[in-house]
């Protein structure tokens, strides 16, 4: 099943911290994350949405697990549905934002703008999260430039899962942070995206 699949990469992996796009708010469909005990799931709709209310859409939510003690914070875009954005404070004075930006590209240009504001207060960022780019977009390279952040991609797609063409699932780092062994997890089949995985040198 699509959980057993996640608890064997979860297993295989042992990754320090885990976000996730779109999971179910019932933890106990998670078991194999009892270890990490800083974690945070909310739904990713903005705080006064409907869609909060409505029965497929209230249970969609976004999720940062932790094996660390690790402070992890909510905010919350003014545009677009998917508003929920987590920050994460790593060692070295590192800072983690964890979005799933909108599929209007539009929209998009606007969440980037406000992106800005919560890049910019930190001097080690990574950018990670969906962000429904089906190709490398002016608006993207734009932000990523503005804030001086290196666009970060693996070798092959993260989407569709079953013949992956697109890399919708990206990083965005400050040129301070070294990220290595940036690997799109194949056999996975959690999802309709294809996991990612990578390690932060420290």
């Amino acid at each position: 099943s699509a959980v057993h699949s996640l608890a064997s990469l979860v297993e295989a992996h042992q990754p320090d911290v885990c976000c996730f796009a779109e999971i179910k708010k019932n933890p106990r469909s998670m078991p194999h994350m009892v270890k990490y005990t800083s974690r945070d799931i909310e739904n990713k709709y903005g705080l006064e949405s409907r869609l909060r209310t409505l029965p497929f859409f209230r249970t969609n939510c976004n999720g940062v697990y932790a094996d660390k003690p690790y402070q992890i914070t909510k905010h919350w875009f003014r545009n677009g549905s998917k508003k929920l954005i987590y920050e994460v404070k790593l060692p070295l004075d590192t800072t983690l934002l964890f979005a799933h930006l909108s599929l209007r590209g539009a929209t998009r240009k606007k969440q980037y703008e406000e992106l800005k504001k919560w890049v910019r207060k930190h001097p080690r960022v990574i950018v990670c999260g969906d962000f429904n780019v089906f190709r490398r977009e002016a608006d993207l390279l734009n932000f990523a430039k503005s804030c001086n952040l290196r666009i970060v991609t693996s070798q092959g797609g993260t989407f569709p899962r079953k013949h992956p063409k697109k890399a919708i699932d990206l990083f965005l780092c400050s040129p301070s942070v070294e990220l290595d062994n940036i690997q799109v997890l194949h056999h996975a089949n959690a999802s309709d995206h294809l996991p990612v995985l990578v390690d932060m040198k420290f």
